[in-house]
């Protein structure tokens, strides 16, 4: 309770302080310097940020069991960051560490549900612990070549960012609905993700070509993490025509990506669990795919399309794997409008698998994605899974936005399951589990809305809630059809 009205009493100073900002000449604070000149033309740049997140779970009440649910409660979590940054001419160095505690992490709570997969990896409702979270070093105009780059160490990959986009409207749709569907940084968990390896890039006006090698680290819901995941392997290729003067507003990409897993351990998928247990072989998976977007002006406003979609061909243990998965979506935005509305429809389709007792496994394997970025309320992902969604963005003022979506989601495959993670977060853990459809296709709707404000440079408030009005899917493994998902965070950055 303490630490409750604790963070009630950090959210209502803020907004005193903010509130001064007419009265008190002091307020809002600048930001401090952090930039110096170093030895060697060097300049070095400390980087820090702080985020603490309260967050607030009514899940679906669960069947009655010989042990007693827990399916409403509450945990606390803060997570520090602090780095140094050292630039001189074509290179540049990053070092930074990153610490985190969480508090009242939820011990016996339903599968799929926020937070749960904290305790899933370490057995302890307190835990705490700091990692080395990046350190790395990029060098650009490789052997005389323009354009030419390596980046190697520890670092965060986003797959769909190898190149940003000039347009605002295309950034955000790069950022938001495309990065991060296969392999991400993970940072909606309070641990996060980080890649050891080596990335090279080629870079000129309008084209972008990037290839990686990767091992990930533990971490996600892990709170011992750094270590590397010996037993899995990344690699890819893409190329990207940016937005330019050449193809004005456009974004589009090629991609393929490996991934290899030899940890042996027991997958998750919908054959029965003696032959899961069974088979003990690897994951070797190929995933080629596109994806293009673009922005146009359009009257008073301006409209936006995207296409995104992937094939994986491979071996899923003992089975072929054979897999896909698409996304359609567009939308417009009255930018003379008042709160500038952007209004967007999409439709996204990831395939299930529809027999068991085959030789193929056809379930869309999503990899080390991010995935709160396309399932705000995270109890779902994109295997096995449609979702038909509307969305609508407001801009009251530059230091206010609002979003709220509407989700219509069903499973493709009613012999597969409803599945929920973000893959592997350390040795001995898949990192995907589920709940069985048992032939029945509806979900359910999710209806959803999040404000992010930010009075000042230094400071941003989020805070979220969705709500879940269950169908057949969550009928059949579960006593309640409705859940509830809320949180309230704020982060200092500088």
């Amino acid at each position: 309770m303490a630490r409750r009205r604790g963070a009630v009493l950090v959210g209502t100073l803020a907004l005193a302080l903010s509130e001064a900002h007419a009265r008190a000449g002091w307020w809002p604070p600048e930001r401090p310097a952090t930039s110096v000149e170093g030895p060697w033309d060097t300049r070095w740049t400390l980087e820090a940020s702080d985020r603490l997140r309260g967050e607030i779970v009514d899940y679906f009440a669960p069947k009655p069991t010989s042990t007693t649910p827990n399916s409403r409660y509450n945990f606390l979590a803060n997570r520090f960051q602090a780095g140094v940054r050292v630039r001189r001419e074509s290179w540049e160095a990053f070092l930074q560490f990153q610490h985190t505690v969480l508090d009242d992490v939820p011990v016996g709570a339903p599968p799929g549900a926020p937070g749960k997969a904290y305790l899933d990896n370490t057995k302890r409702s307190f835990q705490e612990q700091g990692w080395l979270r990046q350190g790395w070093v990029r060098a650009e105009d490789l052997f005389g070549v323009r354009g030419a780059g390596i980046v190697v160490g520890r670092q965060l990959w986003r797959d769909g960012l190898e190149a940003p986009a000039r347009d605002p409207n295309l950034q955000w749709l790069k950022q938001q609905r495309v990065a991060e569907r296969l392999i991400g940084a993970y940072d909606y968990t309070h641990i996060g993700r980080s890649y050891d390896g080596g990335q090279v890039h080629w870079d000129t006006d309008w084209l972008n070509v990037s290839g990686f090698g990767f091992q990930p680290t533990s971490g996600g819901f892990e709170i011992s993490a750094g270590r590397p995941i010996e037993g899995i392997q990344l690699g890819g290729l893409s190329a990207t025509v940016k937005d330019s003067p050449r193809f004005p507003s456009s974004d589009a990409r090629l991609f393929w990506i490996y991934y290899s897993d030899h940890r042996g351990p027991i997958v998750f998928d919908n054959r029965p669990d003696n032959a899961r247990k069974a088979d003990t072989g690897d994951l070797r998976l190929h995933t080629i795919g596109a994806n293009a977007a673009h922005v146009a002006a359009l009257g008073p406003g301006k409209a936006d399309v995207l296409g995104w979609a992937a094939g994986q061909l491979g071996a899923w243990q003992a089975l072929d794997q054979r897999a896909w998965a698409y996304a359609l979506e567009a939308g417009y935005q009255l930018t003379g409008l008042w709160a500038r509305p952007w209004a967007r429809l999409g439709f996204f389709r990831g395939s299930g698998d529809p027999d068991p007792k085959d030789d193929v496994h056809e379930t869309f394997f999503q990899m080390l994605p991010t995935g709160r970025q396309y399932a705000q309320f995270p109890f779902y992902n994109m295997m096995n899974n449609q979702d038909t969604f509307a969305q609508l963005l407001l801009q009251p003022c530059r230091s206010l936005g609002v979003r709220s979506d509407f989700h219509w989601l069903r499973v493709v495959e009613g012999k597969d399951f409803l599945y929920s993670g973000g893959g592997a977060t350390k040795d001995d853990f898949f990192g995907f589990s589920g709940v069985p459809a048992k032939g029945a296709h509806q979900i359910g709707y999710l209806v959803d809305i999040a404000f992010t404000w930010k009075p000042i440079d230094l400071l941003t408030f989020y805070a979220y809630y969705g709500h879940v009005f269950g169908g057949d899917v969550i009928h059949q493994s579960f006593a309640g059809r409705e859940a509830n998902y809320a949180y309230l965070e704020s982060t200092v950055a500088f």
